[in-house]
């Protein structure tokens, strides 16, 4: 789960916007917690998008706000607008809740891998909906006796997958990796109107390296098989 620090002096202070906020950061949390099991991954990604917008929204909403907040406010729109990352993600957000689902696209790599590093096997576009542990089965029942022994004599070398998740109207690349980094640009939004207040908000999301959750290998199904490989 992703850690988000938040100053506890704050709590009064625009206290529904640090909710959608901190929101936001447990759908982030849940995505990778997911990322091998589509249906709720991508539950919990339309939700992400959509609390997103809700933070700024709600910011706007707050009673309490700081003399020169519209002022202030205008300039950070101007500064939001400008931002590719942060326009594709209200772009897409328009597109889930006004017209159809969202299109998520997969990628997998499968084969043997060497701690979580791939070293051999083969990859390419997968259809969404199939959950990684059926790719890792596939690439067992493929790889086994064939390219790797059934005792994994090699230690550290198994079977995995590596899986990558991409929507093309957020950006190229990963997705939970561009959900991260509009989580901590809308973040220093927030921190930037308390600052107005006299207080601070920080904001810091700690995303892991993108292999701890992106790569399914056999001993995170099963973590006794290292023990029985003799590891």
């Amino acid at each position: 789960m992703l850690k988000n620090s938040l100053n506890k002096t704050v709590d009064t202070l625009f206290p529904s916007t640090i909710h959608k906020l901190s929101e936001c950061n447990y759908f982030l949390g849940m995505m990778l917690h997911e990322y091998h099991d589509p249906f709720p991954f991508q539950l919990n990604l339309n939700a992400f998008i959509q609390g997103l917008r809700n933070v700024t929204f709600m910011l706007q909403s707050e009673e309490q706000k700081p003399d020169g907040f519209e002022e202030w406010y205008k300039v950070k729109q101007s500064e939001m607008s400008a931002n590719p990352l942060l326009r594709n993600f209200i772009k897409t957000r328009n597109l889930i809740v006004k017209r159809q689902m969202l299109e998520a696209k997969s990628e997998c790599k499968l084969g043997i891998f060497r701690g979580r590093k791939f070293k051999i096997g083969v990859g390419g576009e997968v259809p969404p909906g199939v959950d990684t542990f059926e790719y890792l089965k596939r690439a067992q029942s493929f790889f086994i006796g064939k390219f790797i022994d059934a005792e994994h004599s090699c230690i550290g070398e198994q079977l995995g997958v590596e899986r990558k998740w991409v929507v093309e109207d957020i950006g190229e690349g990963e997705v939970a990796t561009h959900c991260a980094k509009a989580l901590e640009a809308i973040g220093e939004v927030v921190s930037d109107a308390l600052v107005l207040k006299g207080s601070f908000y920080y904001s810091n999301v700690d995303l892991p390296d993108l292999q701890d959750f992106s790569v399914l290998l056999e001993s995170d199904v099963d973590p006794s098989l290292r023990e029985k490989w003799g590891w």
